[in-house]
């Protein structure tokens, strides 16, 4: 159905005038398949920035069973070195890889790829490591091996990573949607399922005080309308 429906609203716009050259999506591949097949051959897709993210984070997640030294908080901290190297090199590919090589590295010590621009440790080896545990690097040889395996894969995708766009606005609209018309409840069926769409969409362009201005608006038309009874 979200294939569909991303085929339906590329040719509407492209109907309406509205050039289409990029489509921000997931690393669904089905999806840039059809639309290629059934749109234009042209589209160039630029992938989803929270997504990558989600897939880096769940890969080590599923790492942690076989690594102790693996926890939530080391986790994270591969996470935040990851958001870092992405947000510095925007459209700069090799500074993703040179990046992706220090992720491998400088979590256990080796800060042969980092830059002291951002590495304390290139000029003091010694300093301690502020989000890691006991303040020391790691030292779990196979873990290393596992995330440089996790680096090297993502590096033959650096031109993509250096070029991230997000889908944010769309996921705070769907959120927005589930809730005043939860998917399981059947309201497709229901006479309020128009008004609860337009609550959505009242929200995402105005904010909350849509609320106010529809209760205004509200009370104003009933005014109006006792009036006009009065006077008849």
């Amino acid at each position: 159905m979200e294939q569909d429906m991303v085929i339906s609203m590329v040719k509407k716009k492209l109907e309406k005038g509205i050039n289409i050259s990029t489509v921000i999506c997931d690393e669904d591949t089905t999806t840039m398949s059809r639309l290629r097949q059934n749109v234009s051959h042209s589209i160039t897709k630029m992938s989803d920035k929270n997504h990558i993210k989600k897939n880096f984070t769940s890969t080590l997640y599923s790492l942690k069973t076989k690594h102790k030294s693996l926890t939530t908080r080391v986790i994270r901290y591969f996470l935040k070195c990851f958001n870092y190297l992405l947000a510095q090199n925007k459209e700069n590919p090799s500074g993703i890889e040179q990046g992706l090589d220090a992720l491998g590295k400088h979590p256990f010590g080796n800060h042969s790829s980092c830059d002291k621009t951002w590495c304390a440790h290139v000029d003091d080896p010694t300093k301690k490591y502020s989000s890691l545990p006991y303040g020391k690097p790691l030292q779990d040889e196979k873990l290393q091996e596992e995330v440089m395996s996790i680096c090297s894969r993502l590096k033959q995708n650096s031109s993509n990573l250096s070029r991230l766009g997000s889908t944010q606005g769309n996921e705070s609209f769907n959120k927005s949607v589930s809730l005043k018309a939860p998917k399981n409840h059947h309201f497709s069926g229901s006479g309020s399922l128009n008004y609860r769409l337009a609550a959505s969409v009242a929200e995402k362009n105005s904010g909350q005080k849509y609320l106010v201005e529809v209760c205004t608006c509200y009370y104003f038309i009933q005014f109006i309308t006792v009036k006009v009874s009065m006077m008849i």
